[in-house]
C-alpha cells in the first residue's frame, strides 16, 4: 500500500525490495530560499523571545518560546505557492492546536506534581479534546461566514 511519500507494507503482503517501508523524497521540492526564509523567521522569533526573557524574566520569556517559530514563514510560503485559502486553513489549525496546548498546560499544572503519569496522560487527553473541539467549532464558524 502506498500513500503519499510513505510506503507501508501490509502484514499479509509478500516482502519484496519494492514493497519495503521507506520514504520517497522525490515529491519534496523545497527551494533553498524558502529554507533560508524559515530559518530567518525562526531566528527572529527566538531573538525576540530571548530579549523579552532578559527584560521581563524567564517566566515571561518562556511564554514566547512556545510561539511556533516557523509558522509565519510556512504560512507566507504556503500563501505564495498555493493561495490564501490553504494558508488560512493552516493558520486556523494552529489556533486550534494552541488552544489545545492551553488545555494540556492546565491539566499538567494541576496533576503533574502529585501524579506525574496521570498528569501526562490527562494532559494529552485534554490537548486532544480541546484541539479537536476548537477545530470543529472554528470549522462551523468559518463555514457559516461563507
Amino acid at each position: 500500500m502506498t500513500r503519499g511519500p510513505f510506503h507501508v507494507l501490509p502484514p499479509s503482503a509478500p516482502s519484496t525490495t519494492r514493497d519495503r517501508p521507506g520514504l520517497d523524497t522525490s515529491a519534496v521540492s523545497v527551494k533553498p530560499g524558502e529554507t533560508a526564509m524559515r530559518f530567518a523567521f525562526g531566528f527572529g522569533v527566538s531573538v525576540v523571545a530571548a530579549v523579552i526573557g532578559k527584560l521581563a524574566g524567564p517566566h515571561v520569556g518562556g511564554l514566547f518560546l512556545a510561539f511556533p517559530a516557523i509558522l509565519p514563514a510556512a504560512l507566507t510560503l504556503l500563501q505564495k505557492r498555493d493561495g490564501r485559502d490553504p494558508a488560512d486553513a493552516d493558520a486556523w489549525g494552529a489556533v486550534a492546536g494552541a488552544l489545545g496546548m492551553v488545555g494540556f498546560a492546565v491539566a499538567a499544572a494541576l496533576l503533574l506534581a502529585g501524579h506525574p503519569a496521570l498528569g501526562l496522560l490527562l494532559g494529552v487527553v485534554a490537548w486532544m479534546v480541546v484541539s479537536l473541539s476548537a477545530w470543529a467549532l472554528l470549522q462551523l464558524l468559518l463555514n457559516q461566514r461563507r
